[in-house]
């Protein structure tokens, strides 16, 4: 017995998907009631045209990998990954920092924030440069990549 051509090229889940929408494609053009050049008027038009759309791509996941990435079509910046939307732009706050870059930015960018606490006395937190610009650590140093793991610990628990 000979194996399908599709076998090598495909794994079997694919090429099973591509058969069952080849055969939905085929049974709806065969139980489509207009014949080739004809409208539901009965007069002369254009042929119908099928076209076979492959259903396991998500949409917006342009290289069809499973998962949508940055600079895909269905990237949302304001909801995923980092939410930092357009190019990265480093504050004066955050260089010289070292390995702790991204947490760094990602501090720096929020807005200011406050809460109750349980007595009803307020806490209020300037925005997140004025914080880090507050600190009393060094930039690169591991007591500075602490505090600002801290700032972002504070901040996750009140939001």
């Amino acid at each position: 017995m000979r194996s399908s051509r599709l076998r090598p090229y495909l794994p079997r889940p694919a090429a099973l998907l591509v058969a069952v929408a080849a055969g939905t494609v085929l049974a709806l053009a065969s139980a489509s009631p207009l014949t080739e050049g004809t409208s539901p008027a009965g007069q002369v038009g254009h042929p119908v045209e099928v076209v076979a759309v492959p259903l396991s791509a998500e949409r917006g996941d342009d290289n069809r990998d499973g998962r949508i990435d940055e600079d895909e079509s269905g990237w949302d910046c304001r909801t995923m990954g980092n939410r930092i939307c357009g190019p990265r732009t480093v504050p004066a706050e955050c260089r010289g920092v070292g390995s702790a870059m991204d947490l760094c930015v990602t501090v720096a960018s929020r807005p200011p924030y406050g809460w109750t606490n349980a007595d009803g006395s307020r806490t209020d937190n300037p925005d997140g440069r004025t914080l880090i610009s507050d600190l009393d650590e060094m930039p690169g140093s591991p007591e500075f990549e602490g505090a600002l793991a801290a700032l972002d610990a504070e901040w996750r628990q009140q939001h």
